[in-house]
């Protein structure tokens, strides 16, 4: 996201300059503007100072995140490599911002820089309040009297940092130079002559993402950038759900008894083929168990394709279709439902003693609907073939060359 032009500079003759380099930037906007009052149904002087408004206020919150991104920057060096060996006062002198834009940016931009300040001790500068320094103030001298703002006169501006204890003041400047927001740091001496001790540039495209660090733990822009990238690819190929499933067996019509619901808790892994998580693999194993009734264990694989689009989204919940199959084994009452025989009262009743068993496979079809690889809902139906002459499972839906008899419901949590 940082190109390669981050620079440091010596330059004792430069001044203040936020009006260059905007021609650009303000041209593009004016060709916006007049295409859409021609286009437009409103008079062409309102039409114009309507999409000028809006074309202004976009690129407006455009230019104040790349300018947050750059001050981050900033912040992240001098915490890493501090300009001051202990801490040391500095007023804030100046900050400028590209012609058009106004005070407002201008104080945002100053805010989140004093916030970044207060919130990383480590960069060793401490800023001081100095109303002094952008107000209006008369200096007289030998020469006469000279009236302007405090960071315009040197001789006023010393005094100025004397009065608040620094002897330091810091300039940030804001400019636009085609696509390439420029921030240049200058940082003086409170003496007359206001001599440059550092000097720092750095750029960025205004067409790249601002990374948008937090103040109180930045990091390098590498480290947000991977940061970044692992949230839109979620958490890597890997994933461990942990699921509770319930199956529900349609009755068989005629039958006295009817095949209770299981409840499963299901753990496992599930593979993606790609970081955009298009194609996804999983098995995993499960447990039931009802009180006085039965217990069993599942086996279960599926295959899933995400049908919401081509990679998981942030924004919203992601929608996959899957295909799987399950071996399951049932012991206890529980499993006589499952059986082709009638169970009779004897065999109900001695249940306990000669604890009956039941294994079947199964083939699964439904859809998964989840939440940034966090949380997961999904319902399928399921074909037993070994259950087609159960006597208590009839069936959900009957397509003659193949039955399904299950009804499933999951949640499942990913970590």
């Amino acid at each position: 996201m940082w190109p390669a032009n981050s620079s440091t500079v010596r330059r004792p003759d430069e001044q203040r300059g936020p009006t260059r380099h905007t021609g650009g930037l303000l041209a593009v906007i004016a060709v916006f503007v007049a295409s859409a009052a021609l286009a437009g149904e409103l008079e062409p002087a309102d039409a114009f100072q309507t999409e000028l408004e809006e074309a202004r206020a976009n690129v407006a919150a455009q230019l104040q995140l790349q300018a947050y991104d750059l001050l981050d920057e900033l912040a992240y060096r001098w915490a890493e490599e501090p300009p001051f060996e202990k801490d040391t006062a500095v007023v804030l002198a100046d900050v400028s911002v590209p012609v058009g834009f106004g005070s407002g940016l201008q104080a945002l931009l100053e805010n989140h820089f004093v916030t970044l300040m207060v919130k990383n001790p480590r960069t060793h500068v401490q800023l001081v309040h100095c109303p002094q320094c952008t107000a209006m103030v008369v200096h007289s001298g030998a020469k006469g009297t000279v009236v302007g703002r405090g960071v315009d006169m040197p001789e006023a501006l010393a005094a100025a940092g004397v009065a608040s204890g620094s002897r330091h003041a810091i300039f940030l400047d804001f400019e636009a130079e085609g696509s390439v927001l420029v921030l240049r740091v200058r940082m003086t001496s409170l003496e007359p002559k206001l001599p440059i001790t550092y000097a720092h540039t750095l750029s960025t495209t205004t067409t790249s993402a601002a990374m948008l660090r937090s103040p109180d733990k930045l990091k390098s822009a590498a480290e947000a950038r991977k940061e970044y990238l692992e949230l839109l690819e979620g958490k890597g190929l890997l994933l461990i759900p942990l699921t509770v499933t319930v199956r529900t067996y349609q009755t068989r019509p005629g039958s006295f008894i009817a095949a209770q619901p299981l409840v499963f808790v299901q753990a496992g892994v599930e593979a993606s083929l790609s970081q955009a998580r298009a194609w996804t693999v999983g098995a995993n194993l499960g447990i039931t168990w009802t009180p006085d009734t039965s217990v069993g264990w599942s086996i279960q694989g599926r295959i899933s394709r995400l049908i919401t689009g081509n990679t998981v989204s942030l924004t919203r919940p992601d929608v996959y279709a899957f295909i799987g199959g399950a071996l399951i084994g049932i012991y206890g009452a529980g499993a006589l439902g499952l059986k082709n025989q009638v169970p009779t009262i004897a065999d109900i009743r001695d249940a306990t003693q000669t604890n009956p068993s039941h294994y079947y496979g199964t083939f699964q079809a439904g859809l998964l609907m989840r939440l940034k690889n966090r949380i997961g809902a999904s319902f399928y139906i399921e074909s037993a073939p070994g259950l087609d002459n159960a006597n208590a499972v009839g069936n959900f839906v009957d397509l003659g060359f193949m039955k399904w008899h299950t009804f499933g419901f999951e949640v499942s949590f990913c970590f």
